[in-house]
């Protein structure tokens, strides 16, 4: 191997003049303000892993061949002017795991090197589109995005339709302050407030129905747990508008579960950059109230097995980090893992890091991804 929400509304005690005697009281808050905030907050648990997994599926998108490339196809970019290392690449993709293709992708992407020989960062452009059967085109972002080893960071916009209550929720990534997405490791600048990852920036967020439109940005702090949701007003079908007080919401990574929801077996597929993919078995026990043990044989049936452990990510007991030595003698690497269960609990995914610490290739290195759907 390679590598509920809540908000809580502070009210103003004092807003405008008069004496002590004789406040002012705050404006009040729309009910329709407060159920579309309300709703908003919930469905922050659909954007955002969608956002944090566009890394996976892309990392598989350039691995062609690869099982969860599916039907996406990659070919050298030809167009007049295409930087060296330059592909396009576009088809239909599970986004869900749900055995549909309601996904389809396509964009640009241009390695800084020779994908099939090292890793040093990838650019590029990708649209998103996705069309559930039965209820019809949900969703749709045009997305810029660039990868490192040490982070990914995204700008561009995604607006999503409900499909029962004809509601858009717009999410705007501003290309001057673009969502820095990283593992989260713990440390004071790398502290989960998206389950395994650390995010950083800003997000503007537009909500319009029936009853009116609502406007916020969230913003993440790479390290707070916590995010900030400031700029926030709602404007009724009337065309009145009523300003809302900032709040800050708390995010945990299976909150109301435990640990124990990790014990079981993996079938897991992995892809990295430079390129290369396959696949292993994940066998996981609870080895304490804040840690695993991992029994890996990669690949499955091969009895070549690996044992390591991984440990939860602050307050989460759905997010896993541990690291595992791996390579022959002079070709040594240590791989650092961070894994997010899925909401189901059907499996979950990897995002990893390895460097080689010895041989020729010492402190060159990779990034990997990970789908491990329980076996």
């Amino acid at each position: 191997m390679r590598r509920l929400i809540a908000p809580t509304l502070f009210m103003l005690l004092f807003l405008g003049c008069g004496s002590s005697d004789d406040p002012v009281a705050p404006p009040a808050i729309p009910a329709a303000a407060t159920a579309m905030d309300t709703q908003l907050t919930s469905d922050m648990g659909l954007f955002m892993p969608r956002v944090v997994r566009f890394e996976g599926i892309l990392v598989f998108i350039l691995n062609p061949g690869s099982p969860l490339a599916q039907g996406v196809t990659l070919a050298p970019d030809t167009s007049p002017g295409a930087p060296p290392h330059s592909f396009t690449f576009s088809g239909p993709y599970d986004g869900n795991d749900d055995g549909f293709n309601e996904t389809t992708m396509s964009g640009r992407a241009t390695f800084n090197s020779d994908p099939a020989i090292a890793w040093s960062g990838v650019t590029g452009q990708a649209a998103v589109d996705v069309a559930i059967p039965i209820l019809g085109h949900v969703y749709h972002a045009n997305i810029n995005f660039s990868i490192t080893s040490a982070n990914e960071q995204l700008s561009g916009s995604g607006t999503f339709t409900n499909p029962l209550t004809g509601t858009t929720t717009t999410m705007t990534l501003a290309a001057a302050t673009p969502l820095v997405v990283k593992p989260a490791t713990g440390a004071a600048d790398a502290v989960s407030n998206l389950c395994g990852y650390s995010l950083m920036g800003p997000m503007r967020f537009e909500v319009t129905g029936a009853s009116g439109t609502l406007r916020s940005t969230w913003n993440f702090s790479s390290n707070s747990a916590s995010v900030a949701v400031n700029d926030r007003s709602f404007t009724n079908s009337s065309g009145v508008t009523t300003m809302l007080p900032d709040s800050t919401v708390e995010s945990r990574c299976g909150g109301g579960r435990t640990i124990n929801d990790w014990a079981g077996r993996y079938d897991q597929f992995w892809a990295c950059l430079p390129r290369e993919s396959g696949r292993a078995t994940i066998t996981i026990s609870v080895a304490a109230s804040d840690a695993v043990a991992i029994i890996d044989e990669d690949p499955p049936g091969s009895g070549d097995l690996s044992n390591y452990s991984a440990s939860t990510i602050g307050a989460n007991p759905h997010a896993l980090r541990g690291f595992f030595i791996s390579g022959p003698v002079g070709f040594r690497y240590r791989e650092d893992f961070n894994w997010t269960m899925r909401q189901s609990l059907s499996g979950f995914a990897q995002s990893s890091r390895y460097v080689y610490f010895e041989g020729p290739n010492q402190g060159t290195g990779g990034f990997c991804v990970a789908s491990a759907p329980r076996s």
